[in-house]
């Protein structure tokens, strides 16, 4: 299989996604994968704080050429402007690119994409991955209104019509969009998973230490967090990740005059994973908003990898997932309370996280999830062809 995949972020990015996840594991399979991405941009979305990342042999990054005027110019609703052009200028560049890397497959993601959902030369797969309606009105903030937001609805249901297939990441997002669609959800690298592999990073900190990694995002709780550190002085926090609201959690924190928690920035993937090693417990805290139930969170698969209690908040599909093996809190007060049942209960502890990394074995790989990604492509390609 030759696959393109164009991305709207950079790929060697502090921001891990799905679709770093499945695609490298495609790759290692022995397929063919093109990923088309924007010029590098200065950002606070941790989409472009870009890394050292080692590619697998079969994966091919392409750069496309936006002129700087257009690209480095900022605008009012940047992200939604330069998401915008970036799609309007790729569209022509990647019908080309299709026939010069005898492409058979391109996999679509978001509603910019729109114009390559037509696209008849080879198989579409569109992957509803976020509430996108949802996500839009927020970045519209008071310019949103049901105009806009019923024209998008349309074009992104015009998307699902086009393309041969749908995918999408969760039970609650499938059942939104009430069409035929199969479910491919987020999941975690057992290898990468190694216990031990933090030490260091839990040395440099007071115990026990209550972690959160992932994006600093208006979809993330972080009042809940700094309120539970604030009540509990005499524990580490150590939140891990970057994105545009750092500097407001940062401002509160310094507020507060909190020296229990502690912001250590973007970082790679694998030290993430080393921070995550050296959490005694994790947290997996959203507001509860449209986009966050939606979620199928890395963040959850990769705790439970690590046979870490994990606190979360209440929110649909993660509730959609839990096997009586999460913790739940909607505020500091029972954040606190949750705390010290995991620390102080090491049986009951135990036993929820053996639950949760043996359905997370069994489920949520990403061997697992690629493989039933490859035999649906497979199986609907055939149907498309039998219907030629």
């Amino acid at each position: 299989m030759n696959l393109l995949f164009p991305y709207m972020a950079r790929w060697k990015a502090a921001n891990w996604t799905r679709y770093h996840q499945l695609l490298t594991k495609i790759a290692q399979k022995g397929h063919h994968v093109h990923v088309f991405q924007p010029p590098a941009l200065e950002s606070d979305e941790t989409n472009f704080h870009e890394i050292d990342v080692k590619l697998p042999e079969n994966l091919h990054l392409h750069d496309l050429h936006i002129i700087d005027i257009i690209w480095k110019k900022k605008y009012p609703f940047d992200k939604l402007v330069k998401k915008g052009s970036y799609s309007i200028i790729s569209n022509s560049r990647i019908k080309k690119a299709i026939k010069k890397y005898d492409i058979d497959t391109l996999l679509l993601y978001n509603i910019p994409q729109y114009q390559l959902s037509k696209i008849d030369s080879c198989f579409t797969i569109f992957d509803f991955a976020d509430d996108y309606i949802a996500m839009l009105k927020h970045e519209l903030q008071k310019y949103s209104n049901a105009f806009i937001l019923k024209f998008a609805e349309k074009l992104l249901n015009k998307m699902i019509s086009n393309t041969d297939l749908t995918i999408v990441i969760s039970k609650v997002l499938a059942e939104e969009i009430g069409v035929k669609s199969y479910i491919i959800p987020n999941g975690v690298c057992l290898e990468e998973a190694q216990i031990g592999m933090g030490t260091e990073y839990r040395k440099t900190y007071k115990n026990p230490i209550i972690g959160f990694i992932g994006s600093f995002e208006y979809f993330i709780d972080f009042d809940i967090i700094i309120s539970t550190a604030e009540k509990l002085p005499d524990m580490t926090f150590l939140l891990v990740g970057g994105g545009r609201e750092f500097q407001s959690v940062k401002n509160k924190i310094a507020s507060k005059k909190l020296e229990n928690i502690y912001l250590v920035g973007s970082k790679p993937h694998d030290e993430v994973l080393k921070y995550i090693d050296s959490m005694d417990i994790c947290l997996n805290i959203f507001k509860p908003i449209p986009i966050s139930h939606g979620a199928s969170p890395i963040k959850l698969f990769e705790y439970i990898a690590f046979k870490k209690p994990v606190i979360s908040t209440r929110i649909k599909e993660v509730q959609n997932i839990d096997k009586d093996f999460l913790y739940y809190a909607d505020d500091s007060d029972e954040m606190v309370e949750c705390i010290n049942k995991i620390l102080l209960n090491k049986d009951d502890t135990s036993e929820r996280i053996e639950r949760g990394y043996t359905l997370v074995k069994e489920k949520y790989t990403w061997d697992i999830i690629s493989e039933q990604f490859l035999e649906l492509i497979q199986n609907h390609k055939q149907s498309h062809l039998k219907k030629q």
